[in-house]
């Protein structure tokens, strides 16, 4: 994983995605050290929306909405990957 400021980016943007094209790799975007987005590949991308429906199947959305509590995307992809081994 990497992290670039949005300075950054203004002139390593193509460099940038290409390279987590190439790698799988995600990439944090900072504003003044915040956090504030993510570059994710396109196979990261899709994977996410093929497993939107299980998602709400097992309810993540409604436990993030009503606690303060919150998945990482690496524990949320490894309950997909469980419930898809589950209905197999």
């Amino acid at each position: 994983m990497s992290t670039h400021s949005l300075r950054d980016l203004r002139t390593n943007l193509g460099s940038t995605v290409r390279q987590v094209a190439l790698t799988g790799e995600e990439a944090i975007v900072t504003d003044s050290g915040t956090e504030i987005a993510v570059i994710i590949s396109m196979e990261d991308y899709e994977r996410l929306h093929e497993h939107a429906d299980v998602a709400d199947a097992l309810g993540l959305s409604t436990r993030r909405s009503t606690s303060d509590d919150y998945l990482t995307l690496t524990e949320m992809i490894a309950a997909l990957q469980q419930a898809e081994r589950a209905s197999a």
